[in-house]
C-alpha cells in the first residue's frame, strides 16, 4: 500500500468547512438526496449524540481504532456438511 498524508485527519468536520470557506475552496454543503434513507444515517446520527455529550469522543474513537490491529492471516473454520 501507499503511504498517504492526511493533514486535516485530526480536524473536526466544521473546521474543515470553515477552512474551505474562509480560504474561498469549493466544498460540497449540500445533503445527497438519498441520504435520509441510508443505513449510515443510524450510526452518524449515534456519533453526533456522543459528540454533543462529549465533544472528543468522536476523535477518541479514531485514535483508538487506528491502535487496533488484525492479523494479517485469519485461521477460519472450512465449511462441514450440516
Amino acid at each position: 500500500p501507499v503511504p498517504r498524508l492526511k493533514p486535516l485527519r485530526h480536524s473536526y468536520e466544521k473546521e474543515i468547512v470553515l477552512y474551505a470557506h474562509f480560504l474561498g475552496l469549493p466544498y460540497a454543503s449540500a445533503e445527497c438526496l438519498y441520504a435520509p434513507q441510508a443505513f449510515r444515517g443510524l450510526p452518524r446520527g449515534l456519533l453526533k449524540e456522543l459528540e454533543a455529550t462529549r465533544s472528543s469522543s468522536v476523535a477518541a474513537l479514531g485514535h483508538s481504532s487506528r491502535a487496533l490491529r488484525v492479523a494479517s492471516l485469519v485461521a477460519s473454520k472450512g465449511l462441514v456438511a450440516c
